[in-house]
């Protein structure tokens, strides 16, 4: 019984692509982002791959077939074997830009080896404060952009998510007591104005773009065999 249910969930999973890729648009239109960004972003997958062994694969999607995004993801980063057998060090990022606002759905799903590395909070993280605002505004291509940065980060240990939370939000104070002594200066004074900006601390760069042609040397030589079980998250935008 418990085979079936398998074999029928993943029935209902997209074939891994032929060649392999490790940015997916299986989407009717292919057009969540442009070629050359395309080029771009495979190009920079498969660097990181070649460095550190870890895969972060992207895959958009039209629907995801009665299926919630979590279920959806991790089956799909298993049929596919994103990661190594060894190490499932593989990292699915799943978009279906389809649908209204709240309906459209983002999931991050991290294999078994990579869930002590990157918690679902730093997943949650990810999504909300770099994918999501660009997403809202149509820049597709700087959302999964700002995603890989910091993904890249975490997975190879170049700061700690635990860190960089805490670092914002003893920023936030700092900010906070500035204004209020500027509020204060300014009543002295009878006038005064403040102007801030925001900050995600710990190395994840907001906005943040890539430009220039990059390329691994060795092309992407497929998936591994990696497993995914239930690290990650997810919502809607």
């Amino acid at each position: 019984m418990l085979f079936v249910f398998s074999f029928k969930s993943f029935s209902q999973i997209p074939d891994k692509p032929n060649p392999p890729k490790l940015y997916n648009d299986l989407t009717a239109s292919k057009n969540f982002i442009d070629e050359f960004q395309a080029k771009e972003l495979e190009n920079r997958l498969e660097e990181f791959y070649h460095q550190t062994s870890n895969q972060i694969c992207i895959v958009i999607v039209d629907d995801l077939n009665g299926l919630p995004a979590s279920d959806f993801s991790f089956q799909l980063g298993t049929k596919w074997g994103v990661g190594s057998k060894e190490f499932n060090n593989g990292i699915v990022i799943l978009i279906k830009p389809t649908g209204g606002e709240g309906e459209r759905d983002l999931f991050i799903a991290v294999g078994y080896g990579l869930e002590g590395a990157i918690p679902d909070l730093a997943t949650k993280a990810v999504r909300e404060k770099e994918m999501v605002p660009h997403l809202k505004e149509g820049d597709n291509y700087g959302a999964l952009i700002a995603a890989v940065d910091v993904l890249e980060k975490i997975s190879k240990g170049e700061y700690n998510f635990e860190v960089a939370r805490k670092a914002k939000n003893n920023t936030a104070i700092v900010v906070v007591i500035i204004i209020v002594i500027i509020i204060l200066i300014s009543f002295k004074k009878g006038g005064g104005s403040y102007s801030g900006g925001t900050y995600y601390g710990g190395g994840a760069y907001r906005g943040s773009s890539f430009g220039g042609s990059r390329s691994s040397g060795g092309g992407f030589g497929g998936f591994g065999g990696g497993s995914f079980g239930g690290g990650g998250s997810g919502g809607k935008w």
